[in-house]
Protein backbone atom coordinates (compact mmCIF):
# COMPACT_ATOMS: atom_id res chain seq x y z
CA UNK A 1 0.00 0.00 0.00
CA UNK A 2 1.57 3.25 -0.77
CA UNK A 3 0.75 6.93 0.33
CA UNK A 4 -0.89 7.61 -3.32
CA UNK A 5 -4.10 5.95 -2.24
CA UNK A 6 -5.17 8.31 0.19
CA UNK A 7 -5.87 6.53 2.88
CA UNK A 8 -4.87 7.05 6.71
CA UNK A 9 -3.66 4.62 8.91
CA UNK A 10 -2.74 4.87 12.20
CA UNK A 11 -1.61 2.10 14.78
CA UNK A 12 -2.58 2.49 18.38
CA UNK A 13 -0.37 0.88 20.74
CA UNK A 14 -0.52 0.18 24.68
CA UNK A 15 2.80 -1.26 26.83
CA UNK A 16 5.69 0.03 28.38
CA UNK A 17 9.16 -1.23 29.37
CA UNK A 18 8.80 -0.21 32.81
CA UNK A 19 5.59 -0.52 35.02
CA UNK A 20 3.39 -1.99 32.00
CA UNK A 21 0.95 -4.61 31.25
CA UNK A 22 -1.43 -5.60 29.02
CA UNK A 23 0.41 -4.45 26.07
CA UNK A 24 -1.12 -4.58 22.32
CA UNK A 25 -1.95 -3.12 19.09
CA UNK A 26 -4.53 -2.12 17.16
CA UNK A 27 -4.71 -0.67 13.52
CA UNK A 28 -6.94 1.49 11.56
CA UNK A 29 -7.42 2.17 7.88
CA UNK A 30 -9.67 4.82 6.91
CA UNK A 31 -11.97 4.85 10.23
CA UNK A 32 -12.42 1.57 10.17
CA UNK A 33 -10.33 -0.95 12.82
CA UNK A 34 -8.77 -3.84 10.52
CA UNK A 35 -6.68 -5.76 13.53
CA UNK A 36 -6.42 -5.66 17.52
CA UNK A 37 -3.98 -8.18 19.17
CA UNK A 38 -2.54 -8.77 22.59
CA UNK A 39 1.11 -9.23 23.11
CA UNK A 40 0.61 -12.40 25.09
CA UNK A 41 -1.00 -14.18 22.64
CA UNK A 42 2.51 -14.13 20.96
CA UNK A 43 4.99 -14.05 23.62
CA UNK A 44 2.43 -16.28 25.91
CA UNK A 45 3.83 -14.19 28.66
CA UNK A 46 0.21 -13.70 30.70
CA UNK A 47 -0.64 -9.72 31.00
CA UNK A 48 2.67 -9.15 28.72
CA UNK A 49 4.11 -7.13 32.42
CA UNK A 50 7.05 -4.57 31.21
CA UNK A 51 6.89 -5.22 27.57
CA UNK A 52 6.44 -3.44 24.07
CA UNK A 53 4.27 -4.39 21.57
CA UNK A 54 6.48 -5.76 19.39
CA UNK A 55 5.04 -8.79 17.96
CA UNK A 56 1.22 -7.26 18.01
CA UNK A 57 2.69 -4.56 15.96
CA UNK A 58 3.96 -7.15 13.34
CA UNK A 59 1.29 -8.92 12.82
CA UNK A 60 -1.72 -5.75 12.67
CA UNK A 61 0.59 -4.74 9.56
CA UNK A 62 0.66 -8.13 8.19
CA UNK A 63 -2.80 -8.63 8.20
CA UNK A 64 -3.86 -5.30 7.14
CA UNK A 65 -0.62 -6.00 4.55
CA UNK A 66 0.97 -2.29 5.11
CA UNK A 67 4.50 -1.16 5.88
CA UNK A 68 6.08 1.10 8.24
CA UNK A 69 5.88 4.13 5.69
CA UNK A 70 2.25 3.00 5.03
CA UNK A 71 1.73 4.33 8.93
CA UNK A 72 0.55 8.39 9.42
CA UNK A 73 0.85 8.17 12.99
CA UNK A 74 1.34 5.75 16.01
CA UNK A 75 -0.30 6.83 19.27
CA UNK A 76 -0.17 5.41 22.56
CA UNK A 77 -2.59 5.13 24.96
CA UNK A 78 -0.68 6.94 27.76
CA UNK A 79 0.58 10.30 28.05
CA UNK A 80 4.30 9.16 28.67
CA UNK A 81 5.62 12.24 28.51
CA UNK A 82 3.64 13.67 31.01
CA UNK A 83 4.42 10.28 33.35
CA UNK A 84 7.90 11.18 33.79
CA UNK A 85 7.91 14.63 34.29
CA UNK A 86 5.42 14.36 37.25
CA UNK A 87 7.71 11.97 38.81
CA UNK A 88 11.00 12.32 37.41
CA UNK A 89 11.17 16.34 36.34
CA UNK A 90 11.49 14.84 32.46
CA UNK A 91 11.29 12.26 29.61
CA UNK A 92 14.50 11.46 28.41
CA UNK A 93 13.50 9.06 25.55
CA UNK A 94 12.88 10.59 22.00
CA UNK A 95 10.01 9.84 19.34
CA UNK A 96 13.33 7.69 17.18
CA UNK A 97 14.31 6.02 20.09
CA UNK A 98 10.81 4.56 20.94
CA UNK A 99 9.38 3.81 17.52
CA UNK A 100 12.86 2.25 16.79
CA UNK A 101 12.37 -0.37 19.47
CA UNK A 102 8.33 -0.79 17.79
CA UNK A 103 10.08 -1.00 14.55
CA UNK A 104 13.71 -2.71 14.67
CA UNK A 105 15.61 -2.92 11.86
CA UNK A 106 16.02 -6.26 11.68
CA UNK A 107 11.96 -6.50 11.44
CA UNK A 108 11.39 -3.52 9.04
CA UNK A 109 12.64 -2.18 6.03
CA UNK A 110 11.67 1.79 5.88
CA UNK A 111 12.42 5.38 4.77
CA UNK A 112 10.92 7.29 7.70
CA UNK A 113 9.57 7.06 10.72
CA UNK A 114 5.85 7.56 11.27
CA UNK A 115 4.78 10.71 13.41
CA UNK A 116 4.44 9.24 17.04
CA UNK A 117 1.37 11.10 19.65
CA UNK A 118 0.73 10.25 23.09
CA UNK A 119 -3.10 10.05 24.40
CA UNK A 120 -4.14 10.52 28.10
CA UNK A 121 -4.95 7.48 29.08
CA UNK A 122 -8.35 7.75 30.65
CA UNK A 123 -8.97 9.44 27.21
CA UNK A 124 -7.93 6.62 25.71
CA UNK A 125 -10.56 4.48 27.76
CA UNK A 126 -12.97 6.72 26.65
CA UNK A 127 -12.61 6.98 22.96
CA UNK A 128 -12.53 2.94 23.45
CA UNK A 129 -16.13 2.57 24.10
CA UNK A 130 -17.80 5.69 23.58
CA UNK A 131 -16.33 5.96 19.97
CA UNK A 132 -17.93 2.10 19.22
CA UNK A 133 -20.99 2.15 21.01
CA UNK A 134 -23.61 3.39 18.42
CA UNK A 135 -24.87 6.00 20.82
CA UNK A 136 -24.68 9.77 19.57
CA UNK A 137 -25.03 10.68 23.36
CA UNK A 138 -23.87 8.51 26.32
CA UNK A 139 -22.77 9.56 29.82
CA UNK A 140 -18.68 8.11 30.08
CA UNK A 141 -17.62 6.11 32.93
CA UNK A 142 -13.93 5.02 33.27
CA UNK A 143 -12.37 3.32 36.15
CA UNK A 144 -9.08 1.31 36.58
CA UNK A 145 -6.19 1.23 39.21
CA UNK A 146 -4.91 4.84 37.35
CA UNK A 147 -4.22 6.95 34.58
CA UNK A 148 -1.46 9.51 34.64
CA UNK A 149 -2.53 11.20 37.96
CA UNK A 150 -6.42 9.79 38.20
CA UNK A 151 -8.17 6.86 38.87
CA UNK A 152 -11.67 7.39 37.64
CA UNK A 153 -12.75 9.60 34.62
CA UNK A 154 -16.56 10.90 34.35
CA UNK A 155 -17.42 12.12 30.81
CA UNK A 156 -19.96 13.16 28.68
CA UNK A 157 -20.00 12.02 24.81
CA UNK A 158 -22.07 14.10 22.37
CA UNK A 159 -22.07 13.91 18.88
CA UNK A 160 -18.49 12.56 19.08
CA UNK A 161 -17.14 15.06 21.46
CA UNK A 162 -15.95 13.68 24.93
CA UNK A 163 -16.33 16.20 27.77
CA UNK A 164 -14.58 15.38 30.89
CA UNK A 165 -17.36 16.30 34.09
CA UNK A 166 -15.37 14.71 37.25
CA UNK A 167 -12.04 13.09 37.48
CA UNK A 168 -11.35 9.96 40.79
CA UNK A 169 -7.89 10.89 42.55
CA UNK A 170 -5.83 7.75 42.82
CA UNK A 171 -6.05 7.50 46.32
CA UNK A 172 -9.30 6.04 45.47
CA UNK A 173 -8.63 3.54 43.37
CA UNK A 174 -11.29 1.12 42.76
CA UNK A 175 -9.17 -0.99 40.64
CA UNK A 176 -6.58 -1.14 44.00
CA UNK A 177 -9.04 -1.31 46.35
CA UNK A 178 -9.45 -4.84 44.23
CA UNK A 179 -5.88 -5.75 43.87
CA UNK A 180 -5.57 -4.96 48.18
CA UNK A 181 -8.33 -7.22 48.32
CA UNK A 182 -6.96 -10.11 46.25
CA UNK A 183 -3.37 -9.85 48.11
CA UNK A 184 -5.32 -9.67 51.70
CA UNK A 185 -7.05 -12.93 50.36
CA UNK A 186 -3.97 -14.44 49.59
CA UNK A 187 -4.50 -14.29 45.90
CA UNK A 188 -2.20 -12.70 43.09
CA UNK A 189 -3.44 -8.84 42.25
CA UNK A 190 -4.19 -9.76 39.12
CA UNK A 191 -6.99 -12.51 40.22
CA UNK A 192 -10.13 -9.81 40.74
CA UNK A 193 -12.24 -12.03 38.06
CA UNK A 194 -11.46 -15.12 40.93
CA UNK A 195 -12.18 -12.44 43.96
CA UNK A 196 -15.59 -11.79 42.03
CA UNK A 197 -16.16 -15.68 41.40
CA UNK A 198 -15.67 -16.27 45.43
CA UNK A 199 -17.99 -13.26 46.16
CA UNK A 200 -21.13 -15.40 44.53
CA UNK A 201 -20.51 -17.75 47.87
CA UNK A 202 -20.80 -15.07 49.97
CA UNK A 203 -24.13 -15.02 52.59
CA UNK A 204 -23.32 -11.96 54.69
CA UNK A 205 -21.91 -8.65 53.59
CA UNK A 206 -21.44 -5.44 54.26
CA UNK A 207 -19.92 -2.55 52.57
CA UNK A 208 -16.53 -0.85 53.98
CA UNK A 209 -17.17 1.47 56.74
CA UNK A 210 -14.39 3.96 55.41
CA UNK A 211 -16.59 4.84 52.12
CA UNK A 212 -17.55 8.41 51.85
CA UNK A 213 -20.31 9.12 49.12
CA UNK A 214 -20.52 12.53 48.31
CA UNK A 215 -21.58 15.01 45.49
CA UNK A 216 -18.34 14.89 43.19
CA UNK A 217 -17.81 10.92 43.80
CA UNK A 218 -16.47 9.34 46.64
CA UNK A 219 -13.76 8.92 49.08
CA UNK A 220 -11.95 6.46 51.32
CA UNK A 221 -11.55 8.19 55.08
CA UNK A 222 -7.83 8.48 56.40
CA UNK A 223 -6.25 7.85 53.41
CA UNK A 224 -3.36 10.02 51.90
CA UNK A 225 -4.27 12.86 49.11
CA UNK A 226 -2.04 11.99 45.86
CA UNK A 227 0.28 14.45 46.26
CA UNK A 228 1.46 13.04 49.38
CA UNK A 229 1.66 9.61 47.07
CA UNK A 230 3.17 10.44 44.15
CA UNK A 231 7.25 9.98 43.93
CA UNK A 232 9.49 8.75 41.75
CA UNK A 233 7.37 5.89 41.03
CA UNK A 234 6.29 5.43 37.73
CA UNK A 235 2.51 5.09 39.63
CA UNK A 236 1.05 4.80 43.10
CA UNK A 237 0.29 1.32 42.99
CA UNK A 238 2.25 -0.26 45.95
CA UNK A 239 1.32 2.78 47.84
CA UNK A 240 -2.34 2.85 47.65
CA UNK A 241 -2.33 -0.91 48.21
CA UNK A 242 -0.46 -0.47 51.33
CA UNK A 243 -3.13 1.65 52.64
CA UNK A 244 -5.83 -1.21 52.30
CA UNK A 245 -3.98 -3.48 53.49
CA UNK A 246 -3.28 -1.08 56.96
CA UNK A 247 -7.32 -0.56 56.99
CA UNK A 248 -8.09 -4.73 56.58
CA UNK A 249 -5.63 -5.81 58.86
CA UNK A 250 -7.54 -3.47 61.67
CA UNK A 251 -10.87 -4.36 60.04
CA UNK A 252 -10.68 -8.68 59.66
CA UNK A 253 -9.61 -10.64 62.04
CA UNK A 254 -8.92 -13.89 60.02
CA UNK A 255 -5.83 -16.44 58.73
CA UNK A 256 -5.32 -17.76 55.51
CA UNK A 257 -4.35 -20.91 54.84
CA UNK A 258 -2.09 -20.71 52.26
CA UNK A 259 -0.18 -24.06 51.61
CA UNK A 260 2.71 -24.50 48.57
CA UNK A 261 3.48 -27.91 47.53
CA UNK A 262 5.68 -29.27 44.90
CA UNK A 263 3.88 -30.72 42.42
CA UNK A 264 5.85 -33.57 40.67
CA UNK A 265 3.60 -34.01 38.22
CA UNK A 266 4.17 -30.32 37.03
CA UNK A 267 7.91 -30.01 38.01
CA UNK A 268 6.37 -27.05 39.65
CA UNK A 269 5.04 -25.13 42.91
CA UNK A 270 1.31 -25.08 43.23
CA UNK A 271 -0.33 -23.30 45.94
CA UNK A 272 -3.78 -24.42 47.37
CA UNK A 273 -5.78 -21.38 49.70
CA UNK A 274 -8.37 -22.73 51.71
CA UNK A 275 -11.74 -20.47 51.72
CA UNK A 276 -14.01 -20.43 55.06
CA UNK A 277 -17.11 -18.93 54.70
CA UNK A 278 -15.77 -15.76 56.50
CA UNK A 279 -13.18 -15.28 53.69
CA UNK A 280 -16.42 -15.56 50.85
CA UNK A 281 -18.25 -13.15 53.09
CA UNK A 282 -15.60 -10.96 52.83
CA UNK A 283 -15.05 -10.94 49.30
CA UNK A 284 -18.55 -10.46 48.93
CA UNK A 285 -18.03 -7.32 50.77
CA UNK A 286 -15.73 -6.34 48.61
CA UNK A 287 -18.07 -6.66 45.44
CA UNK A 288 -21.07 -5.41 47.36
CA UNK A 289 -18.52 -1.70 48.06
CA UNK A 290 -17.65 -1.84 44.24
CA UNK A 291 -21.01 -1.82 43.49
CA UNK A 292 -22.26 0.78 45.59
CA UNK A 293 -19.51 3.44 44.56
CA UNK A 294 -20.10 2.60 40.96
CA UNK A 295 -23.40 2.92 40.93
CA UNK A 296 -23.35 6.11 42.63
CA UNK A 297 -20.92 7.32 40.41
CA UNK A 298 -23.37 6.07 37.16
CA UNK A 299 -26.35 8.10 39.06
CA UNK A 300 -23.44 10.91 39.21
CA UNK A 301 -22.43 11.00 35.72
CA UNK A 302 -25.95 10.75 34.12
CA UNK A 303 -27.17 14.07 36.45
CA UNK A 304 -24.43 15.74 34.85
CA UNK A 305 -24.76 14.74 30.86
CA UNK A 306 -28.40 14.18 31.25
CA UNK A 307 -27.52 11.05 29.10
CA UNK A 308 -29.11 7.30 30.13
CA UNK A 309 -27.13 5.64 27.50
CA UNK A 310 -24.03 4.43 29.58
CA UNK A 311 -20.37 3.54 28.43
CA UNK A 312 -17.99 1.71 30.67
CA UNK A 313 -14.30 0.92 30.26
CA UNK A 314 -11.21 0.43 32.46
CA UNK A 315 -10.63 -2.82 34.15
CA UNK A 316 -13.59 -2.42 36.25
CA UNK A 317 -15.62 -2.60 33.44
CA UNK A 318 -14.93 -6.12 33.49
CA UNK A 319 -16.90 -6.67 36.87
CA UNK A 320 -19.62 -8.87 35.33
CA UNK A 321 -21.53 -8.57 38.27
CA UNK A 322 -21.74 -4.95 38.61
CA UNK A 323 -22.46 -4.39 34.97
CA UNK A 324 -25.34 -7.09 35.45
CA UNK A 325 -26.89 -4.84 38.43
CA UNK A 326 -26.58 -1.52 36.22
CA UNK A 327 -28.64 -3.17 33.59
CA UNK A 328 -31.27 -5.59 35.73
CA UNK A 329 -32.25 -2.41 38.18
CA UNK A 330 -32.40 0.28 35.38
CA UNK A 331 -29.57 2.57 36.37
CA UNK A 332 -29.14 3.24 32.56
CA UNK A 333 -31.45 3.05 29.59
CA UNK A 334 -28.88 0.90 27.56
CA UNK A 335 -25.08 -0.34 28.35
CA UNK A 336 -21.74 -0.54 26.68
CA UNK A 337 -18.69 -2.61 27.80
CA UNK A 338 -15.91 -1.96 25.79
CA UNK A 339 -14.81 -5.83 25.18
CA UNK A 340 -10.97 -5.41 26.16
CA UNK A 341 -11.95 -2.52 28.58
CA UNK A 342 -9.07 -3.00 30.72
CA UNK A 343 -5.77 -1.80 29.60
CA UNK A 344 -5.09 -3.90 26.18
CA UNK A 345 -8.27 -1.54 25.23
CA UNK A 346 -6.57 1.42 25.30
CA UNK A 347 -4.49 0.61 21.64
CA UNK A 348 -8.36 0.80 20.16
CA UNK A 349 -8.98 3.85 22.02
CA UNK A 350 -6.27 6.39 21.27
CA UNK A 351 -6.73 5.21 17.54
CA UNK A 352 -10.18 5.78 17.69
CA UNK A 353 -9.45 9.22 19.15
CA UNK A 354 -6.82 10.49 16.57
CA UNK A 355 -9.19 8.72 13.79
CA UNK A 356 -11.98 10.72 14.68
CA UNK A 357 -10.17 13.97 14.91
CA UNK A 358 -9.14 13.40 11.11
CA UNK A 359 -12.83 12.06 9.96
CA UNK A 360 -15.07 14.09 12.63
CA UNK A 361 -17.08 10.97 12.28
CA UNK A 362 -17.78 7.81 14.58
CA UNK A 363 -16.85 4.04 12.90
CA UNK A 364 -19.76 1.44 13.41
CA UNK A 365 -21.02 0.04 16.15
CA UNK A 366 -18.32 -2.88 17.73
CA UNK A 367 -20.21 -6.14 17.14
CA UNK A 368 -17.20 -8.53 17.37
CA UNK A 369 -13.74 -8.16 18.36
CA UNK A 370 -12.62 -11.20 16.23
CA UNK A 371 -9.92 -9.05 14.83
CA UNK A 372 -6.51 -11.57 15.80
CA UNK A 373 -4.97 -13.83 13.81
CA UNK A 374 -6.92 -16.31 11.61
CA UNK A 375 -5.60 -19.73 9.85
CA UNK A 376 -7.35 -21.35 6.58
CA UNK A 377 -7.80 -25.03 6.58
CA UNK A 378 -5.05 -25.15 4.61
CA UNK A 379 -2.48 -24.18 7.22
CA UNK A 380 -4.27 -26.14 9.92
CA UNK A 381 -3.76 -29.12 7.93
CA UNK A 382 -0.16 -28.53 6.99
CA UNK A 383 0.38 -27.96 10.76
CA UNK A 384 -1.54 -31.23 11.80
CA UNK A 385 1.08 -33.26 9.13
CA UNK A 386 4.03 -31.35 10.38
CA UNK A 387 3.18 -32.88 14.05
CA UNK A 388 1.77 -36.46 12.69
CA UNK A 389 -1.62 -36.11 14.38
CA UNK A 390 -4.03 -38.14 13.18
CA UNK A 391 -7.37 -36.63 11.85
CA UNK A 392 -10.65 -36.34 9.79
CA UNK A 393 -11.41 -33.62 7.70
CA UNK A 394 -15.55 -33.17 7.88
CA UNK A 395 -18.09 -31.06 6.23
CA UNK A 396 -19.99 -30.45 8.93
CA UNK A 397 -17.92 -29.66 11.99
CA UNK A 398 -20.78 -28.00 14.06
CA UNK A 399 -22.73 -31.08 13.80
CA UNK A 400 -19.87 -33.46 14.74
CA UNK A 401 -18.72 -31.27 17.57
CA UNK A 402 -22.00 -30.54 18.64
CA UNK A 403 -23.25 -34.22 18.53
CA UNK A 404 -20.21 -35.10 20.86
CA UNK A 405 -20.86 -32.84 23.73
CA UNK A 406 -23.99 -33.80 23.80
CA UNK A 407 -23.20 -36.63 24.45
CA UNK A 408 -20.87 -35.35 27.82
CA UNK A 409 -17.56 -34.73 25.56
CA UNK A 410 -15.55 -31.53 26.06
CA UNK A 411 -14.85 -30.09 23.20
CA UNK A 412 -11.99 -27.85 21.96
CA UNK A 413 -13.34 -25.14 19.63
CA UNK A 414 -10.61 -22.95 17.53
CA UNK A 415 -12.50 -21.36 14.16
CA UNK A 416 -11.69 -18.16 12.46
CA UNK A 417 -10.34 -14.88 13.29
CA UNK A 418 -9.01 -14.71 17.56
CA UNK A 419 -10.92 -13.07 19.63
CA UNK A 420 -9.71 -9.75 21.37
CA UNK A 421 -10.17 -9.23 25.19
CA UNK A 422 -10.13 -11.63 27.51
CA UNK A 423 -13.59 -13.66 27.72
CA UNK A 424 -13.00 -16.48 24.92
CA UNK A 425 -16.22 -15.91 22.74
CA UNK A 426 -16.17 -18.97 20.40
CA UNK A 427 -13.31 -18.99 18.53
CA UNK A 428 -11.18 -20.02 20.78
CA UNK A 429 -12.79 -22.10 23.42
CA UNK A 430 -13.09 -25.01 25.52
CA UNK A 431 -16.59 -26.24 25.30
CA UNK A 432 -19.12 -28.38 27.03
CA UNK A 433 -22.53 -29.66 27.88
CA UNK A 434 -24.23 -27.49 30.17
CA UNK A 435 -27.03 -29.97 30.80
CA UNK A 436 -24.45 -32.19 32.98
CA UNK A 437 -23.96 -30.82 36.52
CA UNK A 438 -20.35 -33.16 36.72
CA UNK A 439 -19.44 -30.68 33.50
CA UNK A 440 -18.77 -27.89 36.16
CA UNK A 441 -15.98 -30.10 37.79
CA UNK A 442 -14.76 -31.86 35.06
CA UNK A 443 -13.70 -28.56 32.74
CA UNK A 444 -12.03 -26.70 36.31
CA UNK A 445 -10.38 -29.52 36.64
CA UNK A 446 -9.15 -29.86 33.61
CA UNK A 447 -8.01 -26.11 33.38
CA UNK A 448 -6.71 -26.26 37.00
CA UNK A 449 -8.73 -23.92 38.16
CA UNK A 450 -10.53 -24.05 41.53
CA UNK A 451 -13.70 -26.05 41.74
CA UNK A 452 -15.23 -22.87 43.25
CA UNK A 453 -15.21 -20.92 39.92
CA UNK A 454 -17.98 -20.76 37.93
CA UNK A 455 -18.20 -21.35 34.58
CA UNK A 456 -20.05 -19.18 31.99
CA UNK A 457 -22.99 -20.42 28.90
CA UNK A 458 -23.13 -18.89 25.17
CA UNK A 459 -26.58 -18.66 24.35
CA UNK A 460 -28.64 -18.02 20.80
CA UNK A 461 -29.14 -14.60 21.25
CA UNK A 462 -32.78 -14.87 20.71
CA UNK A 463 -33.35 -17.56 23.72
CA UNK A 464 -31.84 -15.24 26.26
CA UNK A 465 -34.61 -14.47 27.20
CA UNK A 466 -36.26 -18.01 27.76
CA UNK A 467 -33.12 -18.56 30.30
CA UNK A 468 -32.50 -14.94 32.19
CA UNK A 469 -35.11 -12.55 34.29
CA UNK A 470 -33.28 -9.55 32.87
CA UNK A 471 -30.81 -8.61 30.59
CA UNK A 472 -30.45 -9.06 26.92
CA UNK A 473 -28.04 -8.62 24.16
CA UNK A 474 -24.51 -9.61 25.84
CA UNK A 475 -22.08 -10.65 22.90
CA UNK A 476 -18.96 -9.94 25.29
CA UNK A 477 -19.47 -12.19 27.87
CA UNK A 478 -19.98 -8.97 30.40
CA UNK A 479 -22.60 -9.40 32.20
CA UNK A 480 -24.06 -11.41 35.38
CA UNK A 481 -27.99 -11.95 35.61
CA UNK A 482 -30.00 -14.19 37.33
CA UNK A 483 -31.16 -17.36 36.02
CA UNK A 484 -35.06 -18.17 35.65
CA UNK A 485 -35.71 -20.58 38.38
CA UNK A 486 -37.46 -23.30 36.60
CA UNK A 487 -33.78 -23.39 34.33
CA UNK A 488 -31.85 -23.70 36.72
CA UNK A 489 -32.03 -27.38 37.12
CA UNK A 490 -31.83 -27.97 33.38
CA UNK A 491 -28.09 -26.04 33.52
CA UNK A 492 -26.89 -26.54 36.22
CA UNK A 493 -23.34 -26.33 35.23
CA UNK A 494 -22.92 -22.83 34.67
CA UNK A 495 -25.32 -21.45 37.14
CA UNK A 496 -23.46 -19.76 39.55
CA UNK A 497 -24.29 -20.33 43.71
CA UNK A 498 -26.34 -17.21 43.79
CA UNK A 499 -28.14 -18.20 40.74
CA UNK A 500 -26.55 -15.97 38.13
CA UNK A 501 -24.69 -16.93 35.02
CA UNK A 502 -22.87 -14.49 32.76
CA UNK A 503 -23.50 -15.01 29.59
CA UNK A 504 -22.51 -14.36 25.96
CA UNK A 505 -25.25 -14.31 23.81
CA UNK A 506 -24.14 -15.33 20.33
CA UNK A 507 -25.77 -13.94 17.24
CA UNK A 508 -25.58 -15.48 13.40
CA UNK A 509 -24.56 -12.52 12.13
CA UNK A 510 -21.06 -12.13 14.27
CA UNK A 511 -20.47 -15.51 14.76
CA UNK A 512 -22.21 -17.54 12.15
CA UNK A 513 -20.51 -21.05 12.36
CA UNK A 514 -20.64 -20.57 16.69
CA UNK A 515 -23.71 -20.08 15.88
CA UNK A 516 -24.77 -23.20 13.79
CA UNK A 517 -22.86 -25.52 16.82
CA UNK A 518 -25.30 -24.23 19.46
CA UNK A 519 -28.36 -24.25 16.83
CA UNK A 520 -27.33 -28.16 16.54
CA UNK A 521 -27.19 -28.59 20.00
CA UNK A 522 -29.98 -27.20 20.72
CA UNK A 523 -32.01 -29.53 17.84
CA UNK A 524 -30.15 -32.69 19.97
CA UNK A 525 -30.71 -31.59 23.69
CA UNK A 526 -33.72 -29.33 23.78
CA UNK A 527 -31.32 -26.65 25.53
CA UNK A 528 -30.01 -23.44 23.05
CA UNK A 529 -26.73 -23.30 25.00
CA UNK A 530 -23.28 -24.02 25.10
CA UNK A 531 -20.74 -23.96 28.46
CA UNK A 532 -18.07 -21.87 27.25
CA UNK A 533 -14.56 -21.04 28.78
CA UNK A 534 -10.95 -20.13 27.58
CA UNK A 535 -8.70 -22.08 25.35
CA UNK A 536 -5.70 -22.36 27.55
CA UNK A 537 -4.41 -23.55 30.78
CA UNK A 538 -3.59 -22.25 34.37
CA UNK A 539 -1.29 -19.27 33.97
CA UNK A 540 -1.37 -19.09 30.05
CA UNK A 541 -2.87 -16.99 27.88
CA UNK A 542 -5.18 -17.76 25.60
CA UNK A 543 -4.03 -19.88 22.96
CA UNK A 544 -3.86 -18.21 19.73
CA UNK A 545 -1.86 -20.35 16.66
CA UNK A 546 -3.19 -24.15 16.15
CA UNK A 547 0.40 -25.64 17.07
CA UNK A 548 -0.75 -23.95 20.29
CA UNK A 549 -3.96 -25.00 20.35
CA UNK A 550 -2.90 -28.86 19.72
CA UNK A 551 -0.30 -28.40 22.84
CA UNK A 552 -3.13 -27.23 24.79
CA UNK A 553 -5.22 -30.26 23.91
CA UNK A 554 -2.94 -32.98 24.17
CA UNK A 555 -1.78 -31.62 27.71
CA UNK A 556 -4.77 -31.71 29.16
CA UNK A 557 -8.05 -33.90 29.48
CA UNK A 558 -10.15 -32.73 26.97
CA UNK A 559 -11.79 -35.64 24.88
CA UNK A 560 -12.12 -33.90 21.01
CA UNK A 561 -10.64 -31.00 18.79
CA UNK A 562 -12.34 -29.64 16.33
CA UNK A 563 -10.30 -26.78 14.36
CA UNK A 564 -11.24 -25.49 11.30
CA UNK A 565 -13.08 -28.19 9.49
CA UNK A 566 -10.80 -31.24 10.93
CA UNK A 567 -12.25 -33.39 13.76
CA UNK A 568 -9.17 -34.95 16.07
CA UNK A 569 -10.06 -37.62 19.41
CA UNK A 570 -7.17 -39.20 21.47
CA UNK A 571 -8.85 -42.71 21.03
CA UNK A 572 -8.34 -42.26 17.01
CA UNK A 573 -6.00 -45.45 15.95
Amino acid sequence: MSKESNKSVILGLNGWQERGHNASACLMINNKIVAFAEEERFTRKRYSYDSLPILSTAFCLAEAEVNVDDIDKVVWGWDMPKIYKMRRGKFLLSEKEILGKIFPKDLYQYKNLPKLEFVNHHLAHAASAYRVSGFNNASILVLDGQGENSSGTLAFGKNGDIMVVGKIPVSFSLGYMMEAACRFLGLRTSDAGKLMGLAGHGKKANVFDNLVLNKNGYSFKNFSDDKKLIGRELDEQGKVIEQWLTYLRKKYKFDIKKNTLFNISKGALAAKIGFNQKHKDFALSVQKTLEEVVIHLVKLVISKSGSRNLVIAGGIGLNCTTNGRLVSEGWANDLFVQPAANDAGVSIGAALEISYRIYKQQPQKLDHIYLGPGYSDEQIEKELKRLKIPYKKVKNIHQVAAKSLSEGRVVVWFQGEMEGGPRALGNRSILANPKMRSMHNVVNEIKSREDWRPLAPSILEENVSDYFETGGISPFMLQAHRVKKEKVSEIPAVVHRDSTARYQSVSKKTNSKYYSLIKEFYRLTGTPMVMNTSLNIDGEPLVCTPAQAIKTFYLTAIDCMAIGNFWITKNEN
